[in-house]
């Protein structure tokens, strides 16, 4: 792994700015950099855990199913939930019995997956960049979705702005 690079996985943990920038330069990086998010990916918290997520999911590369796999049985509730959703997203080869097992997993402990998020009140910070407001906006409506109470006639369907509006000129 470069010094750069595991610089930048390193700088995933820091919730007060520089991972953002870590984030968009890795996926800038894309599948050149999955190697190292993947190495580096045991010594991040849950913070770093989440937003190395969020690049393996913005890059794609299959490689990183694995690793994914590993985050199901993650102390935090949060980056299983997130893991989980990746590995659908990226429609991860050999996912379908880890997920099962990890399904069963958290009913055993009574923690599905889901936490509680913000209130209703909840207001986003409108001094960060767009992209930042996009995900946290997304993330934000997952998890009040996930608390959702739903039953045979309930259902919960969250919408919110596409990815590929963060980036309006692809």
């Amino acid at each position: 792994m470069t010094t750069r690079l595991k610089r930048l996985v390193q700088q995933l943990d820091d919730s007060s700015g520089p991972s953002y920038d870590a984030r968009a330069e890795l996926i800038g990086i894309g599948s050149e950099a999955v190697p190292a998010l993947v190495d580096g990916l045991p010594s991040l918290g849950g913070f770093g855990q989440l937003t190395a997520i969020e690049v393996f999911e913005e890059v794609g590369d299959p490689r990183c199913g694995p690793a994914l796999i590993c985050l199901l049985g993650s102390d935090h509730p949060t980056v299983r939930e997130w893991a989980a959703m990746a590995l659908a997203s990226l429609e991860t080869d050999g996912a379908t019995e880890p997920l099962r097992r990890a399904h069963r997993a958290c009913l055993e402990r009574a923690t599905p997956y889901g936490v509680s998020g913000p209130g209703l009140d909840w207001e986003p910070d409108w001094t960060a960049p767009s992209e930042h407001l996009v995900e946290e906006s997304r993330a934000w409506s997952l998890l009040e979705a996930s608390e959702a109470p739903v039953g045979d006639d309930v259902f919960v369907a969250p919408t919110w702005i596409d990815r590929t509006d963060l980036h309006p000129e692809r």
